[in-house]
């Protein structure tokens, strides 16, 4: 830690306030969504999730607020599943989703202040079933924490997965568990 401000709650501020003038629906996910939902995390972005059919719309109004992707955005041929964006040495990250949790999570994402704004943000249960997709370590970990620090409603995220994706019940259950109950660490190799 430099102490240095990094700039990206002014960043985070203009992406979001292009997003809503824009009327995009989206929802704040992430790091920034733990933090909001009272489980702070150190994060160099912000990550915010579109549907497939708002991402142009979302990608120009970034645009029009200053952001450019890192990438070319090629507008005659389908969106990439994520778009990396900066603006004055802080970065966006545009999750592009055409289905479920993502499609739930825009859609029942709740407002809460965030950077200075108000901004739909994913709620707990939402980042449990976000998490729930992802293998990376601090995912793993920000879903431990969740369930172990939170009242967060795992039954409701047990019954979206019964009637939208029965096969990950198994994965969700045992996440949980062993966030409870962590098992323990493999054994220490013999000296030789």
């Amino acid at each position: 830690m430099t102490g240095r401000r990094t700039g990206l709650a002014e960043q985070a501020r203009r992406a979001l306030r292009a997003l809503k003038a824009a009327k995009i629906p989206h929802a704040v996910i992430g790091a920034a969504a733990l933090a909001a939902r009272g489980l702070p995390r150190m994060t160099k972005d912000l990550d915010v999730v579109v549907m497939t059919s708002d991402a142009f719309a979302a990608l120009d109004a970034l645009r029009n607020a200053g952001f450019r992707s890192v990438t070319p955005v090629r507008q005659s041929e389908d969106p990439e599943p994520m778009y990396v964006l900066v603006h004055q040495g802080s970065e966006v990250d545009l999750l592009v989703a055409a289905g479920e949790p993502e499609s739930t999570v825009v859609a029942e994402a709740t407002p809460a202040r965030i950077f200075g704004v108000s901004a739909p943000i994913a709620t707990l249960e939402h980042l449990l079933l976000m998490y729930l997709y992802s293998n990376e370590p601090r995912h793993l970990g920000d879903f431990a924490r969740i369930v172990t620090e939170t009242d967060a409603d795992l039954d409701a995220v047990v019954r979206f997965l019964k009637s939208v994706h029965p096969e990950m019940l198994p994965v969700f259950r045992q996440r949980a568990r062993n966030a409870k109950q962590p098992p323990p660490p493999p054994p220490r190799p013999k000296p030789r």
